[in-house]
Parts: structure tokens; sequence; C-alpha cells
């Protein structure tokens, strides 16, 4: 049988319409000033705190601006934070820019930073493409999200208007995207165990919830995702080490790899001529 959150959300999708993601930015912003939103970030930047000190790198890009009064990549060991947004005017964004047609070169950030950006995204798939795009090899992917099997997956069952509207995934379904294109999960948790209703008062005396954090860390309101890219093989064949690297050889080591490959195309032709 499905779980019961599974089963409730199967039977609204139908109705539920997700805006897209240049639409809904402006009222993701303006929830997350509110009391829960707030609550949420403070819980999120904490764990960010202990996630991006180990990212190092020239620069980090994060795709949809959710709080302009917070640097939420602060933490981590970059040159360059920048920020893309629907409208960079209005979000006090750095760029203006689609998520899936990111206005950024290919292979040049360290991080990508996705906050609920697949959950408002026509094509999840495409978005965790351009996201490997734009990163450079062994960079960093972060994804944030509202967890389908949690408080918050139900409050999103009920709720018409952003955030609730727009379409969750498990962490099992993003892995498996990820895997897809190459990338290797690093870790995943959920955080917030708090219920999702935005009153202070509530909001505060629930908060010893969190402390059950290694109990009931699978139900959090929110997941987080770290991924990083894989593109350099752990292992290299011999023509590989063997074949000169072009422009990225300079000096010295260009003459030492010219006469070696020059020594191979000399052995082969000894060989041909013998046979």
């Amino acid at each position: 049988m499905l779980p019961a959150i599974e089963y409730i959300q199967r039977m609204v999708n139908f109705r539920k319409i997700s805006p897209p993601w240049l639409e809904a930015q402006p009222v993701l912003r303006n929830w997350y000033e509110s009391t829960l939103g707030q609550a949420v970030l403070d819980v999120v930047s904490d764990k960010f705190d202990d996630i991006l000190p180990g990212i190092f790198g020239y620069q980090g890009v994060q795709v949809g601006q959710i709080a302009p009064d917070r640097e939420l990549l602060a933490s981590a060991g970059l040159h360059r934070r920048i920020v893309v947004d629907s409208c960079a005017e209005d979000s006090g964004s750095h760029i203006t820019g689609e998520l899936e047609h990111l206005p950024i070169s290919n292979n040049c950030v360290n991080l990508v930073f996705f906050p609920h950006s697949l959950e408002f995204c026509e094509s999840p798939h495409g978005a965790l493409r351009e996201a490997d795009r734009v990163l450079t090899a062994d960079g960093h992917l972060l994804i944030m999200g509202f967890n389908p099997y949690s408080q918050f997956g139900l409050r999103r069952a009920v709720g018409r208007s952003v955030p609730w509207s727009g379409q969750t995934y498990s962490r099992a379904r993003i892995e498996d995207w990820l895997s897809v294109l190459g990338f290797r999960v690093v870790a995943t948790e959920t955080v917030f165990l708090r219920p999702p209703v935005d009153r202070s008062r509530l909001l505060s005396s629930t908060r010893f919830l969190e402390k059950a954090q290694r109990v009931l860390g699978f139900a959090g309101g929110v997941y987080l995702i770290h991924a990083r890219k894989q593109t350099i093989p752990m292992t290299m064949s011999r023509q590989q080490w063997l074949q000169p690297r072009g422009r990225l050889v300079h000096g010295a080591f260009a003459q030492h790899a010219s006469r070696v490959a020059a020594r191979v195309n000399a052995d082969r032709h000894d060989k041909d001529s013998k046979k």
C-alpha cells in the first residue's frame, strides 16, 4: 500500500497547478519573510555552517533569491558568490536569468545552490543538466526543497499557493536523477521537525523537537542534498598518460611530452617495418 502522505498527494496532484519558476520567485521570497520562513532559514543556515566550510573555489551561484537579507553561502570558501533570480532589480540579486538557461559559461562555477528550484521547474532534469553544464570538474551541487514525507508534505496537500503549490520530489528520486548525470551524493538529510504553522508562539514552544534530529531526521520538513560532480576518472590508461596535452602543457613539460610522443611513434614504426 502507498504511504498515507503519498496517497493524499496523488489524489490532489491532478488539481494542483505549479507556477513556473519565474513567477514563483517573488511569492517564494515573500513567504520566507514570514515567521515560519525565517524559522526554516535559521535551521538551514546552521546546517550550512557545517557543510559549506569544506567547499572551496573561485565562485558559487545561488539560483533563486529566497532571502535578500541573508547570504546563505557565506560559510563557503569562495571568492565570489553570485545570485541569479527572475528579476535582479526587485530581488537584490546580481544577475537576471532563467533556471534552465543560466547566463553562465560552461565549467566555471565551483558551487551551485538550488533552493526550491526543482519544485517550480517544468523540467527538473533540464535544470540539473544546466547545473552540470556550469559546474567545474568535481564541483558541488546543493539542493533544498520540501520533504513530501513530512508535515510539510501534508501541508502541501491542502495548499494552493506558493510555496505549497510546487511539485515535491522524494530524495530517492532526485538521487536517481543525479546518478544518471554522473553526480555522487555526498550527504543527504532532512531538517526542521516543527509543524508548518506561521505562529511565532507555537514555533517557539516546539523548538525542543529539533533535539530529536538524530531519531526523527527522516521526517524533517526540508531536505538538503549535497552532491558532487564526477568527471575525472580514478585511473587513466597508458595512452592517456602519453597523449600530449596541447595548450595545457608549457615549457619543459611540453618538450618532454613531445619526446615521449615521438618515441612512441618510432616504436610503432619499427613494429610495422618488422611485419
